[in-house]
């Protein structure tokens, strides 16, 4: 089966982005195989409008101290798990290959043309708002 891009968010308040092979009936098992999970990090509600607020986020490593790219998870601190917006597929993607491969495994450079992540979170946030076409 396929993986896909997941949203996770635990017991615990974390919450993830990672890629996910099947999660089929999740209250069934005890354990699920994740890869390249990022962390999403509120950076709290900004207000824009007066009827209007939106929430910012930023990514970073998940598990910043290991070289690891798969994780086993305990789904039983899992408390949502949802499917990523089709919008947001390729900012995750870009992370990824920003925080899991090296220069060399991508054979070449990065381009400087592309958009760091925070420059595609920027990105982002603007087309939310309507300011981009």
């Amino acid at each position: 089966m396929d993986q896909e891009a997941r949203l996770i968010r635990f017991s615990d308040g974390t919450m993830i982005v990672c890629m996910v092979e099947d999660v089929g009936d999740i209250q069934e098992k005890s354990f699920i195989d994740i890869t390249y999970p990022i962390q999403v990090v509120s950076g709290g509600l900004e207000s824009l409008e007066e009827t209007r607020a939106m929430e910012q986020y930023s990514l970073k490593a998940w598990m910043g101290l290991s070289d690891d790219f798969q994780f086993t998870i305990n789904a039983k601190d899992i408390t949502v798990i949802s499917n990523l917006r089709e919008e947001y597929v390729v900012g995750y993607e870009n992370v990824v290959n920003r925080l899991y491969f090296t220069n060399e495994d991508l054979h070449g450079t990065v381009p400087e043309d592309e958009l760091s992540p925070e420059d595609l979170l920027e990105y982002l946030q603007l087309k939310d708002k309507g300011k981009l076409n």
